[in-house]
């Protein structure tokens, strides 16, 4: 018997959200989130946690390829690589492509949705019989604050700036980041969409900047998310555009190809609509005073 088409709706802000026609494949619960693989026509196998959309089969790629490939390609000669969350472990996925790259840890709190996703996702199975991937079930800023272990790259891979993730977009929090980066060291990060949460896109920039001297943007299209969305790198030295380029040919060149990816992205200037918003919008995010991106939406946004 076939199994009935189902809704999914997931609330954006209080009066808009996209809807996803297809079937539920699987649920489950961890200590700290609910989660769903949901499967649409359009954009394949679709992960939620607590309701909110993390990843879809067509256009994960995207997503990590700017996070974590970017990074890993802007830097001269990365040995190490330090994911922060990632629970998917699709981050994983993109960063053992790079055969040169020996430490790839990844500190995630929620051992639920990393065993839900590698039973779920043959890909990620693969993955993690990978002798150079590690993985810590821990609080990240706890571990960072406690190991002293220092990483060519930090990627953070994060839900969104709310309850208790808000406490790792704080400027303490990204201070600690830079302590655990060497002296070349990049940060990866996605940074919100400017149109529909401007004081979120505001605030994790002015923070950030707060921080790092050095910021490198890219804005692309998730299809899946239904927006644009942003990534930034940071550094406390110029990054190296011409560098992007060179390892993305490189690359190429032994026929890995990030086919959603283009350097050129990150030549990107604010739009004047973007350089109001960052101007007027937004704050430095503390310890003392976390920004909560969903703090002030209805209830369904984060049901």
């Amino acid at each position: 018997m076939r199994r009935r088409i189902q809704i999914k709706m997931e609330w954006v802000n209080d009066d808009f959200g996209h809807c996803y026609l297809g079937r539920r494949q699987h649920q489950g619960k961890s200590k700290f989130q609910r989660m769903e693989i949901f499967h649409n026509r359009t954009f394949g196998t679709l992960l939620f946690l607590d309701g909110k959309i993390q990843i879809a089969q067509k256009d994960e790629n995207r997503y990590h390829q700017y996070l974590v490939a970017a990074p890993l390609l802007a830097h001269h000669r990365p040995r190490s690589v330090c994911i922060l969350g990632g629970g998917d472990c699709f981050a994983l996925e993109e960063a053992v492509k790079h055969s040169t790259l020996p430490r790839i840890l990844m500190l995630e709190i929620d051992q639920g949705v990393v065993d839900f996703c590698t039973q779920h996702y043959p890909e990620i199975r693969k993955v993690r019989q990978d002798r150079r991937v590690e993985i810590i079930f821990a609080d990240a800023r706890q571990w960072l604050e406690t190991h002293a272990e220092r990483f060519d790259v930090v990627v953070v891979d994060l839900t969104e700036p709310h309850g208790p993730s808000k406490m790792l977009y704080t400027r303490e929090f990204y201070g600690l980041c830079r302590t655990r980066l060497k002296a070349e060291g990049i940060l990866s990060i996605h940074t919100d969409n400017h149109f529909l949460f401007p004081d979120s896109f505001a605030t994790i920039y002015k923070t950030l900047r707060s921080v790092f001297p050095h910021l490198l943007t890219a804005r692309v299209d998730m299809p899946s998310f239904g927006m644009g969305w942003t990534y930034r790198m940071a550094s406390r030295r110029a990054l190296n555009y011409d560098r992007l380029v060179k390892n993305t040919r490189r690359l190429a060149r032994r026929n890995l190809v990030l086919d959603q990816f283009t350097p050129t992205t990150y030549l990107l200037e604010p739009t004047p609509e973007e350089a109001v918003i960052l101007k007027r919008r937004g704050r430095i995010s503390t310890d003392r005073r976390p920004f909560d991106k969903f703090e002030n939406m209805n209830k369904k946004v984060t049901r």
